[in-house]
């Protein structure tokens, strides 16, 4: 609560007689004011002496106060006046009490009368109020809306202060860039002359369907004069009615895009050989609420392995509204030869000029992949969800010369030549044996050695890596880092290189109990390094950082298969 302790030193009226008077205390206020709308409220008292305690405003805001002396003779009598003046402003209606003021002279106690102040919701001020105005006061749901709060004043202005700005619930905005004008200049509405300002202009972007409201904007000007007097300027709420979009025609996959849009697709290259990346950008351009819709779905064919969508936006906020594009590069990498066409994508989209939905289409491409697949490790994926072909056989034609039939009378069984064939069974089978165990051993041997070194031969990779940072050579970096790391899985799962890939290396982890943090940050390195080795454009991650984290990817990993 405001606080203003004061006392009043007043002067001997008469300096050689002590006159005893009626001590009085006085509260005048107006009967009925305006909400936000600033007044005066008057104490005064006729003692020299008194010592006055502070007005209890309960509820509403004291903005300042000065002190004033009156005296006057009538009849040959001198009377004198002491007043304090509170400037006082109530924010919301209701009845206001201002209770009897108390004051203490010569051990006596003196009081004032009580005030009740009624405060009404203010009405149409035409000589200072805020106007806001919209394009449109009824629109569908994700349609862009420009809503701009102006200020209108006959008076001259000092300045503006204790400006509310209300947050649009239900709606999400954007402010325009520089639309705010507080630099005031003349301009004639209906037949009058105001002061004009925008104080701000924004795009709202409904979220919900129903009635939704825009609070009421409120400043404080302060008019040029003696006192220089305050007037909260104050507009009514804006309502806007939002529709949903129709049911009828709308898409299986649509995204939520509402207003104008087309679609574009381009390539890096239309030729590409196996095991090489290809970049596409779907650009989707037009006006609209950019911010609020999905991306458009991209289906590629199967021989190209596509990563997650970088997303540009490029767009511009303007009195007409939000324009401008999104841009969508996906890097995929060719893991199948032949020529695969790239179907058109489509963009739906609700458009409120023919309150239709619309569908946008880029145009076709055809990629050509060249090269045949070698089983030299290149980058350590095998596709998932596809199935392996075997194109070298097929069913074989049955044999039509050439057969000899055996007599059905002989007997081959017990014969000599089944007991020496028996025999002949019995020794390669002995041999085989000898050979199988001798394999498993020398490969045991093998594995184990691979699976002791392969930390230590993976560091070794790595070092080569550091010294292509030191000469700037990304590929090289990128190809033996990847080496490295599937390298590592390699020979520590025993897995050959050719058969290494997502899934299985995860699985074998789990199946390890290795914890699932390590796993994780593990293929989030071969991913990063991937995407990074294929990517067209310049690296998001400098090369020394890509470095680091394959090395404690690697240590981690190590430290958690030894625990």
């Amino acid at each position: 609560m405001y606080k203003l302790f004061f006392s009043f030193t007043l002067l001997m009226i008469a300096a050689t007689t002590s006159v005893a008077q009626n001590v009085e205390i006085k509260l005048n206020a107006p009967a009925k004011v305006n909400a936000r709308q600033q007044f005066n409220v008057e104490l005064s008292t006729n003692s020299q002496d008194i010592r006055l305690a502070t007005p209890s405003f309960n509820g509403m805001r004291v903005l300042g106060s000065s002190q004033g002396y009156e005296s006057r003779y009538y009849n040959g009598v001198q009377t004198s006046s002491y007043k304090v003046i509170f400037v006082v402003i109530a924010d919301k209606p209701g009845k206001y009490t201002i209770p009897a003021v108390k004051g203490s002279l010569g051990g006596n106690i003196y009081q004032s009368n009580s005030v009740t102040i009624e405060v009404v919701e203010a009405g149409p001020n035409e000589d200072v109020y805020i106007d806001v105005t919209a394009n449109k006061t009824e629109a569908y749901i994700g349609e862009q809306i420009v809503l701009t709060a102006s200020l209108y004043s006959r008076y001259n202005l000092e300045g503006l202060e204790d400006a509310v700005y209300p947050n649009p619930n239900g709606f999400w905005a954007k402010d325009l860039p520089n639309s705010s004008n507080k630099r005031l200049e003349v301009v004639t509405k209906n037949g009058v002359s105001y002061l004009f300002g925008v104080l701000q202009k924004k795009l709202l972007f409904p979220q919900k369907t129903g009635t939704l409201t825009v609070e009421p904007y409120s400043i404080t000007c302060i008019i040029k004069g003696f006192g220089f007097p305050r007037v909260t300027a104050v507009s009514k709420p804006k309502n806007f009615k939002i529709k949903p979009l129709p049911v009828e025609g709308k898409p299986e996959d649509f995204g939520g895009a509402v207003g104008s849009y087309e679609v574009s697709i381009t390539t890096d290259k239309t030729e590409v050989k196996l095991d090489e990346p290809v970049t596409l950008k779907i650009t989707v351009t037009g006006s609209g609420n950019f911010q609020l819709f999905e991306a458009p779905k991209i289906d590629l064919p199967t021989a190209l392995e596509k990563f997650e969508p970088k997303v540009n936006e490029d767009v511009k906020v303007t009195e007409k509204g939000q324009t401008g594009s999104k841009t969508y590069t996906v890097v995929a990498i060719a893991r199948q030869s032949g020529e695969f066409k790239l179907q058109p994508v489509q963009f739906h989209y609700f458009d409120p000029a023919s309150k239709t939905y619309k569908t946008a289409k880029s145009k076709e491409l055809t990629i050509t992949i060249s090269g045949e697949r070698t089983q030299s490790f290149t980058s350590g994926i095998v596709r998932p969800g596809t199935e392996v072909e075997d194109l070298g056989t097929d069913i074989r034609f049955i044999k039509q010369n050439g057969v000899q039939f055996v007599s059905g009378e002989y007997k081959f069984f017990n014969s000599f030549k089944f007991w020496m064939f028996f025999a002949f069974l019995i020794v390669l089978f002995g041999v085989a044996l000898i050979v199988r165990q001798q394999q498993i051993k020398n490969n045991a041997n093998v594995i184990g050695m691979k699976n002791r070194l392969a930390g230590k031969t993976s560091r070794k990779r790595l070092k080569l890596a550091e010294t292509y940072i030191q000469q700037n050579k990304k590929d090289e970096f990128y190809a033996e880092v990847l080496n490295a790391l599937w390298g590592y899985l390699s020979d520590k799962l025993a897995i050959p290189r050719a058969e290494l890939s997502r899934d299985n290396v995860q699985e074998k982890l789990t199946d390890k109990q290795i914890d699932s943090a390590v796993v994780q940050k593990f293929i989030d390195t071969l991913d990063t390094c991937e995407f990074e080795h294929y990517a067209p454009e310049s690296a998001a991650h400098p090369l020394n950082e890509v470095y680091a984290m394959a090395a404690e990817a690697i240590e981690q990993m190590e430290t958690s298969i030894k625990a």
